[in-house]
Parts: structure tokens; sequence; C-alpha cells
């Protein structure tokens, strides 16, 4: 008898650096809503599982995505993860995608740093 096992990785994906949260809404539904031509160039999909990193408290949690006009610049987020991010925290998005072992696309990870805002220094 033959077995054949098949391994899959756990594997970076995409990775978005240092956005700046917009705005927050803390009532309703948990989401991140973030401008179209940065999920286009991170290759995330809108309902895409992401984890995000806050790096003002080192917070970490996971929600989903939906699109935001293309250069809307929108970095929104929305329902109860508000309590772990402000408007104006820096974080990071990550996605993770499954490939068999050995078998990831050359292509990936794809990490951006979309628009920095970071305070300019007093002269």
């Amino acid at each position: 008898m033959f077995i054949s096992w098949i391994f899959l990785s756990s594997i970076l994906k995409s990775e978005i650096q240092h956005i700046r949260i917009s705005k927050v809404y803390p009532n309703g539904e948990d989401y991140l809503l973030l401008d179209e031509e940065i999920l286009e160039a991170a290759k995330i999909s809108e309902n895409e599982k992401v984890l995000i990193f806050n790096h003002n408290n080192g917070a970490s949690f996971e929600t989903y995505v939906l699109k935001a006009g293309k250069g809307s610049h929108a970095c929104f987020l929305c329902g109860p993860a508000t309590r772990l991010v402000h408007a104006g925290d820096h974080i990071n998005i990550l996605s993770y995608a499954r490939w068999l072992t050995g078998h990831v696309p050359a292509v990936y990870p794809i990490i951006i740093v979309p628009f920095i805002d970071f305070p300019q220094p007093h002269h």
C-alpha cells in the first residue's frame, strides 16, 4: 500500500506596513475598510482574513477586509476591535496563504508601505 503525505504550510502572502488608521467606528460589525488600490497592490481579496498588529500599543487581532474606493486612502476599522486601535495608530496588516511545502510561488511575500505620514521633526 502506497501512502502519500501532503504537507501544507501557512506562509506569509502579503504585508502592508506602517499604515495609519484614519477613522474608527465602534458600532456594528468587525472589519477593516481599506483603499482598493492598496488591496490590489498587496494581492489581498475582499473578505479575506487578515492579522493586524498595532505599533502603538502592541495589540494584535484578526478581522476581515472590505474595499473602500480607489484612491480614497481609507483605512477605517469598525466594530469591537476599535477597543484595540485608535485613529492615528500605525498598524501592519498581514495575510497568509497555504501552499504545499516547498511550492511557494517566487513572487511572495508581497510587502508594501502604501503611504507613510509619520510626523515631521520640528526644527
